[in-house]
């Protein structure tokens, strides 16, 4: 079942990003060869008229039946295929890609990362106007808050709540029967009772466990007895649709600039001499997360593709070669420079890129399959 759930997952979100590439080259004029999801070798296609292709779409949008749509064997990605995407062109083609201007080209590569920000921006707005998973605290005027709860973030080692079994994720409900909806309420808990052993009542992937934890004084905390746990207020946030459109745009803008900050933080760990290999996930290592947050419920999981979409637009537009930012680059160089990139050069930049890209998901992936077994 999480294998089928990861791949829907991954399938919609492709399929909005190409989608995004299709309709850009479409309102430029641009003729789209193929759209296929997922890649090469290929299942299944709906083939433009000719002796030994059928056609079996029919539609008023422009010719949209000269595509082909395909559904191919690896079904970890897709593409649109433009004709003249590989740099050759012909005078006086206007359905080349080649031969559009710089601007309509940019157009093009930049829509597959749009498309991904705002399906992001829509399912975050849809979220908040029927109640959303969301941390309470500095909340602006006019959200409503139900279901309050407090989450354990992140567990510190070697302190009471790891050895007690207490993991991140896990909400806290009550505290030696004492029903717990603040992370103050807790903290009076911890002090009244001092250094005995308490009760911890707690909820993880929908069960009900309990955890028996004894509170000590910790060094970060003088006077004060704690678990070595840090806390946050979170419940069920939601707004008046209107203000839940706009809240839901600002979350993705806010989520797109926190992925940006933590690629930069995992650069400058590399950099460092850090091991960071273990903050990075592949397919392997997404599979096992959807399959986790899919156990929480369908808003959790609702919340877990807006994220990864924003991820998809992230890396994406990151200037490398193979990626859409790289192709772009070399737009913006071409406006520097006054004349285009050789294309011979641009597609063996764009082969190695490809290359390295494939081999750091093989790694990535390997490393997802040590740490899963």
């Amino acid at each position: 079942m999480t294998t089928l759930i990861f791949l829907a997952v991954l399938s919609v979100l492709v399929l909005v990003h190409e989608l995004g590439h299709f309709l850009a080259a479409k309102i430029t004029g641009v003729e789209v060869e193929e759209f296929g999801l997922g890649f090469p070798p290929r299942a299944i296609g709906a083939f433009r008229n000719s002796r030994k292709r059928w056609k079996i779409f029919r539609t008023s949008f422009g010719k949209i039946s000269h595509t082909i749509f395909s559904l191919n064997w690896i079904p970890l990605g897709g593409f649109v295929r433009l004709r003249g995407e590989d740099g050759q062109s012909q005078a006086g083609d206007n359905k080349n890609f080649i031969n559009k201007t710089a601007s309509q080209r940019f157009f093009i590569l930049i829509a597959g990362v749009t498309m991904n920000f705002l399906l992001a921006a829509v399912i975050f707005g849809i979220g908040l106007s029927i109640g959303w998973p969301q941390a309470t605290d500095n909340l602006p005027k006019g959200a409503t808050v139900t279901d309050q709860q407090v989450i354990a973030i992140e567990v510190v080692k070697n302190l009471p709540a790891e050895k007690a079994g207490l993991k991140a994720g896990d909400a806290i409900t009550k505290v030696n029967n004492q029903t717990v909806d603040s992370v103050n309420k807790l903290r009076q808990i911890n002090n009244q009772n001092g250094a005995k052993e308490i009760s911890y009542q707690i909820k993880r992937d929908g069960q009900v466990l309990e955890l028996k934890v004894t509170p000590q004084i910790l060094e970060n905390q003088p006077g004060q007895y704690g678990i070595g746990v840090a806390l946050a207020e979170s419940g069920m946030v939601s707004y008046f649709w209107p203000r839940a459109i706009w809240e839901g745009f600002k979350l993705a803008v806010f989520g797109l600039k926190d992925i940006a900050v933590g690629f930069w933080q995992l650069l400058a760990g590399l950099f460092s001499g850090q091991n960071m290999s273990d903050q990075v996930a592949g397919p392997v290592g997404i599979a096992v997360l959807t399959g986790q947050v899919s156990r929480l419920g369908w808003l959790y999981l609702l919340q877990f593709v807006a994220l990864l979409s924003l991820n998809l637009a992230f890396i994406n537009i990151l200037p490398l070669p193979a990626l859409d930012g790289g192709r772009l680059l070399f737009i913006v160089c071409e406006k520097i420079a006054g004349r285009p990139v050789k294309a011979n050069i641009e597609a063996i930049i764009h082969s190695i890129g490809f290359i390295l890209l494939m081999a750091f998901v093989a790694f990535i992936t390997l490393k997802d399959i040590i740490r899963l077994f």
